[in-house]
Parts: C-alpha cells; structure tokens; sequence
C-alpha cells in the first residue's frame, strides 16, 4: 500500500492510499486483478479519544468458467469509527470501532453493514536516527444482520479475523515503511458434499479457513505549513 498522509493541528490528519493485492498458489500463477482507493480524515478530541471517517473504492475483475474476465467491477465502501488510545507501560493500546457499508457494483450482489474491532499494542523504539515500531494487532470483522428470512442459511457470529505483526521503520519525518505479516481467518458454515455413491466426501457444518498474508506498506508525510511539528502519528494501518 502506498500512503500519502497530510498532517493536520494536532495529530488530526487526512490521508490517501492506493493498494493492489495479488494471490499466488493458482492455476495461473500470480493473480493481480484488483486495485484499491482509500481515503481518510481523523480528529482527535484530546489525548485519548478520536473519531473519524473513511472512503474505499475498490475495483476488480473475476475469471469466469471457461477462463473469461469479467467487465470490470467497482465497490464502495463508507466508514465512521471511534478510536481510544491508552498506554500499558511503555506500549500504546489503542481500540478501533468501525461501522462500514459495503456498496457492491457487481450485479446481483447484496449492500450490507459490516462492524470491525480492533485492538493494537505497539512501542516507539529509537535507534540511532530511525525510529523503530514493533506492532501486534487484531481485528474482529462481522456483518450485521438486523434482520434474517426463515429460510436463510444460519451463518457465523464472526465472520472474518486478522492477526497481524509488524515492524515500522521511521526513517524520517517525512517517510516510513512497515512490513507486516498476518493470518486472516474466515469462519464459514459449509454443506455436505458427497460423491457419486452417496458417500461424504466434505463433512458439513462450521469450517475455518486461514490464508497467511505479506505486505508492505510505504507512507509519505506532508505537514501543514510545511514546518514539521510533534504529532503522535499512527501506524500506516490506520
């Protein structure tokens, strides 16, 4: 992901991001078929508590059967979240509440209420004239399902979870990098498959699958005024 990020009075900031995630492991090799737009804008009340509000617009194409792209496909997803930061010791603690709506752009897709918590501990680590952020995170994803139909397939309380690790290289005022590792969780409940004869082949019921994941984000940071300032500055996952 690369971020621009525009530092505001205080440690308000608005931000921008652009991010192309690819997959390996396919019949095709490297799948590369998606890029994502992220924008943002947080104020701080005080030291403690902030709010703030998102924009992702992420567009995409699938393979059809017989190896045929899909016309590209653009989804829209609007935020408002809530942020508390407390300290435990010489870490940061900080919890992230957001509540989403995905706007899908493919036909005969569903708009639907996502909510998302997050809990993060990292620690500011000067050495020499870089500073160094070691960071856990873990974040709880589910959609919110105000009303269900009869006979509508029961599904999961928590649908998605991501527990991430990284390591936040400062190297100026102005730029940063972090490479960060995770398993992202998805919690399905799966029919029975069976084969020609009858016979179970994929036991129904609750299924768990896990996909780890790499990446890299790079930011770049502007101040207002063009005079650097102290600012508490959050991690590039913002």
């Amino acid at each position: 992901m690369l971020q621009a990020e525009y530092a505001l009075s205080g440690d308000d900031y608005l931000f921008l991001g652009t991010n192309t995630p690819f997959s390996t492991g396919g019949f095709d090799g490297f799948d590369l078929t998606r890029a994502g737009l992220d924008a943002g804008y947080e104020r701080f009340w005080n030291a403690r508590w902030s709010w703030g509000t998102t924009l992702g617009v992420g567009a995409y194409s699938t393979n059809r059967d017989g190896g045929e792209v899909s016309p590209l496909t653009v989804d829209v997803v609007p935020e408002l979240f809530l942020r508390h930061w407390n300290t435990l010791g010489n870490y940061n603690f900080r919890q992230r509440l957001g509540v989403e709506y995905l706007i899908p752009g493919g036909t005969g897709n569903e708009s639907r209420a996502r909510t998302r918590l997050r809990f993060d501990l990292d620690r500011l680590i000067p050495v020499g004239q870089v500073v160094v952020r070691p960071r856990l995170a873990y974040e709880a994803f589910a959609y919110l399902r105000f009303q269900r139909d009869e006979d509508a397939p029961k599904e999961r309380t928590i649908d998605f979870t991501a527990l991430r690790a990284e390591v936040g290289l400062r190297l100026s005022d102005h730029f940063d990098f972090t490479p960060w590792f995770a398993y992202q969780s998805t919690y399905n409940n799966v029919l029975q498959q069976t084969d020609i004869n009858g016979n179970v082949v994929v036991p129904g019921g609750r299924r768990n699958f896990v996909t780890p994941m790499l990446g890299l984000d790079l930011r770049y940071t502007l101040f207002k005024g063009k005079q650097v300032f102290d600012r508490r500055q959050l991690p590039t996952q913002h």
